[in-house]
This record gives C-alpha cells, structure tokens and sequence, in this order.
C-alpha cells in the first residue's frame, strides 16, 4: 500500500520530468541523446549516454539529473542518489531531483540514511519546494520511524494541498490509525480513499484494507452473544439397555425435545501482555415425553486470566457447571468444579497446539441408595489437542484426554481414555458440511458389588452435520449424531441416535 502512494508521486515527477524537462537547449548533444533515451524508457543506453555527458560537463545540473533518474529506474539506489545530490547542490538547481532524494531515502530507510531524509526535507519546507509531495513523503518516514500520529498531520498537510493526493493520504492515515489500534477511525479512512475512487487500484485495496478492520473491530468486541434452538428426535431418552429383559416395562422410549443453549464470551483487549476471558452459558433440554424425569437445565461459568509470551500463552482455567433435573420439579442435581493451567503454543500460523492438566471435582447432590453407589469423585483430568487450520473456513481437530476419578463410592472410581476428532470442511459459499467423532475407553478399578465384575464401558459417538449460514450472523444447522455405549455390565450397554434442526445466532 505505501509503495502505491511512492509510485503516485514517482509517475507524477515522471511526467513532469518529461513534460517540463530542465532546459537542455544549450547543452551538449551527449545529454540531448540522453534525455531522448530516457524518455523511450531505454535506461540502460540512457545511463551510458549521460555518463558520457557528465564527463563533458561535470557542472551540468541536468545532466546528472536524468543520470540519477535513471539508475533510479534500474534500482541502483546509490549511485541514483550520487547523481541527484549533484542535481540539487549544482547550479541551476534542480528542484525536482530534491524529491526524487527523498523518496529514495525513504526507500532505503532500513539500509539508508534517515538523517539525510530529514535534512532533505527541511531544506524543502524552508524552500516552499514541491510542498504537497514533501509532507507526503515525510508522513511515510514518519511511519517508518514508528511516529503514526505525526504522520497523520503531515498526509493531512498533503491532502489539504494537493486534492489528488487525497485518496493516497486516506489510506496511509488509516494505515496509521491500524497501527495505533483505533480501528474506528481506521474504518472510516478506507471508507473515505474507497469514495474518492471506487474503481482504482489504490480503492480497491482500500475496499480489502476495510472489510478487514471490519471483521477485526466486530473479533476484537469484548462481548460476544451466541443462542441456538434445535428441535431434536432422540431415539432413546431413558438409555434403555440393549437388553430388553433388564427394562420389560420402558416401551416407546423415543420423544422429540427442545435444546436451547445461549453463551456470553467475555474477552476484553488489554494492555500489554495480559490476558483475560471469561463465559456464561446455559442450556436447556424439554422433552415431550418423559419431561418430568429428564428435563435439564445447566448453568456454567469459565474463566481464565492468563500472559502471553508471542507464540504461545498460559492460562488459569477455572471452570464450574451447575445442573437441575426435572423429578417432577426442578431439583438440584450435579456440579462440578475444574481448575487448573492452559498452555497454548502457535507452531505456525495454521497449527495450534493446546495443552491442560488440571483437578477435576464432582458433587451429586442427591444421597445415593447405598455408600458403594456414591458417585462424588474428585481427581485428574487432562487433555492434548492439536487444530490445524489447513484452508479457509476450515479446521482440522484431534484430541486425547485422560481423567482419573477417585470416587467416594468404590463402584465408580475409574480411568478414562478419550480421543476426538472433528473436522469443518467449506462444501460451496456458506455451506459447511461438520464431521465428528469420538471414543472414551472406561476402566473401572474395582469389583461391582452387586454385578460381580470389574466394569468396563466403551462410548463411542459420531456426528455429521451441514451448516447453512442463511443470514449473517445466522446458521440453519441440520445434524445426526449417534451414540453407543459398550459395557461389559448388561445395564450399561445401550444404543441412541439424535437428529436435529436448528437456528444458531451469533453476535
């Protein structure tokens, strides 16, 4: 972007350089040679014929000029410069030739000289010397030099000068206002440098540099609203067992439901390097059928301060679920606490790798019918997960977890193994097609006191889905998810598919 408003100025001295050329008429044939070969844009015969010139007359200010300008369109820098000092400190002077230095020097800010930019500039402030382009140039070194706001006057000054530079001075004041994170403000510059000229180059970027700042104002919004309702069909409400004759009595065990969800993500930009997110999120499942036994309302609340060190961050995750169960009113029902850190670390922009280990508490609040049965535990819970992005809108997601619960009731103290996979995968413009699946291997550590055996559960379930965003912000969801659960313990073994379609909003 900043080379675009370089050349603007470039083309524009070009021009002008052929237009309103110094005047040659006395000079030698070598320069008028020259100057001709560098107006058919032959650079190289043009520097080989103007050298010539020079060592004719070392005092030809037009001369090492057109010599300077053109090594300057060869891209040898140095020597253009050498030449265009000579065009500025010989008399006549060239006017001209001080703002090809400049620019130059901007050029070659990196590897160059910002002292003798500076110099440059004064001397053509204090001359009133081509004053709209000066104060161009001299907003794009103070970018360079990290000056933003500095720089925005002086592309103010140049824009009030001069009306063509206003679109050029538009986008380079948005870049400034990027950098000083006032995306606002950036907005409406590139939504400016786009109406000054729709159709030109420079408008389009501006067009591309907008919907961007666009989308980074509305990621960067401290809140977040996310509300989703799905209409479902779940085939086995009850989990009744595969096994009929350990439920002779549960029949049509099928029934549509209502799931509703509504989430607040809280994720400020602070200063510095400290991080800070927290989450609300509730949910809701009303069935039609068996509704006073298995309607669930769930409350939960996450946060997580943390620092970030560049490429990777660590993280205080805290996070509690609070749920009540329909019997026939809503009672208490289960809460669980988890805490422990969260380490991130970007291994390049498209891998990200996500590490967690922390204590796991669970309280069931209903007494249970004998001690062994008791089902409060506290314990180890952790998990590796790896996310590559590998295409626009899409993602990639493997995951293992391991949890170790230390139950009050012997009946239920256990170690798990999880491993997850999910996938999003952009089918056509604003249809995603969502691939899921997971396996959670249960060992359980002692003898069943009533069954007689050490349990074992395999839980296996896989999802398919299409997401159609049918209005922004707005997702029609269409899913299947299937779950089977696999245990040694005849009652524990069970099959259940959902189906379901929803609306999800996000804001």
């Amino acid at each position: 972007m900043r080379n675009a408003a370089v050349l603007l100025i470039s083309v524009t001295l070009f021009f002008a350089s052929l237009i309103f050329p110094p005047d040659t008429s006395c000079e030698s044939p070598s320069l008028n040679k020259g100057i001709e070969q560098y107006k058919q844009e032959n650079y190289i015969e043009a520097i080989n014929t103007l050298e010539k010139a020079r060592k004719e007359d070392p005092n030809s200010s037009a001369a090492a000029f057109f010599l300077g300008l053109s090594y300057k369109q060869m891209l040898d820098y140095q020597k253009a410069l050498e030449h265009l000092r000579d065009a500025v400190n010989l008399t006549p002077r060239i006017k001209e030739a001080l703002v090809e230095i400049v620019e130059i020097l901007y050029q070659i800010y990196e590897v160059g000289k910002p002292e003798e930019a500076e110099k440059w500039i004064k001397v053509a402030e204090e001359e009133k010397i081509f004053p709209a382009k000066i104060a161009f140039l001299k907003g794009l070194l103070l970018q360079k030099e990290g000056k933003s706001l500095e720089a925005v006057e002086s592309f103010e000054k140049a824009k009030g000068l001069d009306k063509t530079l206003a679109q050029s001075a538009d986008v380079q004041i948005a870049l400034c206002y990027l950098k000083e994170k006032d995306l606002k403000k950036a907005k409406g510059r590139f939504q400016a440098a786009v109406q000054h000229d729709p159709q030109s180059d420079l408008g389009g970027f501006a067009r591309q540099y907008q919907d961007m700042v666009e989308k980074r104002i509305e990621a960067e919004r401290p809140l977040h609203l996310t509300l989703s309702l799905f209409e479902q069909y779940d085939t086995n409400v009850v989990l009744k067992p595969n096994e009929s004759a350990l439920a002779p009595d549960i029949t049509d065990e099928a029934s549509r439901n209502t799931a509703t969800t509504l989430r607040l993500d809280y994720v400020p930009v602070l200063e510095g390097p400290w991080l800070f997110n927290a989450q609300y999120a509730f949910s809701g499942n009303f069935h039609d059928k068996f509704s006073t036994s298995h309607d669930v309302i769930s409350n939960g609340i996450y946060i997580a301060p943390g620092y970030n060190f560049g490429k990777s961050a660590l993280n205080l995750s805290v996070r509690y679920n609070h749920a009540l169960v329909r019997e026939p009113s809503y009672k208490k029902y289960v809460g669980s606490l988890n805490v422990g850190p969260l380490y991130r670390h970007l291994l390049n922009e498209n891998h990200l790798l996500e590490l967690f280990a922390g204590y796991n508490n669970t309280e069931y609040f209903d007494p249970p019918f004998v001690a062994e049965e008791d089902r409060d535990s506290g314990g180890l819970n952790s998990y590796v997960s790896w996310v590559w992005l590998f295409r626009k809108g899409a993602f990639f997601n493997l995951k293992y977890e391991f949890s170790d619960e230390h139950a009050d009731g012997i009946n239920w103290e256990n170690q798990g193994h999880g491993f997850s996979l999910n996938m999003t995968i952009p089918l056509i413009e604003k249809l995603k097609l969502q691939l899921g699946g997971q396996a959670f291997l249960q060992d359980y550590k002692n003898t069943h006191t009533f069954f007689q055996t050490k349990r074992e559960d395999d839980n296996y379930t896989a999802m398919v889905g299409l997401t159609w965003e049918c209005f922004k912000n707005t997702n029609l969801v269409a899913q299947f998810t299937t779950f089977r659960a696999d245990s040694n313990i005849a009652i524990y073994d069970y099959e259940r598919d959902i189906y379901g379609l929803g609306i999800e909003y996000r804001y």
